[in-house]
């Protein structure tokens, strides 16, 4: 059997949209793994392209969301081969019925739906959860979505269905969110890319905005990404 590492498969796989500038996290996220693997934990798995990502790298990973993803997640692990290193749970990401049992959890674009219709408590209580879930010195890794500028938020409000439910978070509210862990490192990321209609005009975008972050506000940009310790 063929055997693929990590750069062997395409950033599509793992972020599934707006890909470029989703994958910005993947050079802080790398840094942040153990060459020696260990043991993870994927929150909101939908297709599993990040377990795919982690158990590559060698850690035997929980792929997780709110119900059992076997089924949307397991033909990807399977035409990689890497079955033999991933289980497969229905996991809250407010409530994780794990403590000191992972090295790693890496988490995209949860914490919007997880707070979803303003409810603030929920997304404390998954920050919290996840430190729990952790063993010491172990790593979060994540990216999540953003409130961007005034023009995100009303496009968002009016032309996106779930744009009135979603959680945006705003950057100010980052450090209170990671006050448990001892360590954090973030930034935040695209501009143009959110206003792509299809993902070839998002990766045209994503492109011009390695370029433009350096112009626009970091409060006007939508996408966190980062690493944690605990």
């Amino acid at each position: 059997m063929h055997a693929f590492s990590p750069d062997s498969i395409s950033p599509e796989l793992i972020f599934e949209w707006d890909v470029v500038t989703w994958s910005r996290a993947l050079p802080l996220w790398t840094e942040a793994l153990s060459p020696s693997g260990g043991t993870a934990l994927e929150l909101g798995a939908r297709r599993g392209g990040p377990s795919l990502w982690l158990a590559l790298h060698g850690y035997d990973v929980v792929c997780s969301d709110i119900t059992n993803p076997e089924s949307t997640a397991r033909p990807l692990h399977a035409e990689y081969g890497v079955t033999d290193r991933i289980r497969y749970e229905a996991v809250d990401a407010a409530d994780i019925p794990y403590e000191n049992a992972f090295d790693v959890i890496l988490f995209k674009s949860i914490l919007g739906v997880v707070g979803s219709h303003g409810r603030d408590d929920r997304i404390v209580d998954a920050l919290r959860s996840m430190h729990r879930a952790l063993r010491p010195g172990g790593r979060l890794l994540f990216a999540e979505n953003l409130h961007g500028s005034p023009l995100h938020r009303w496009l968002r409000r009016t032309f996106v269905p779930w744009g009135k439910s979603w959680n945006y978070l705003s950057p100010d509210q980052l450090p209170t969110l990671m006050a448990p862990f001892s360590e954090v490192h973030w930034q935040t990321v695209g501009f143009l890319s959110a206003f792509g209609r299809g993902e070839a005009l998002r990766r045209l975008f994503g492109y011009a905005d390695r370029v433009l972050d350096r112009f626009i506000p970091a409060t006007w940009r939508y996408v966190a990404i980062g690493t944690a310790r605990k």
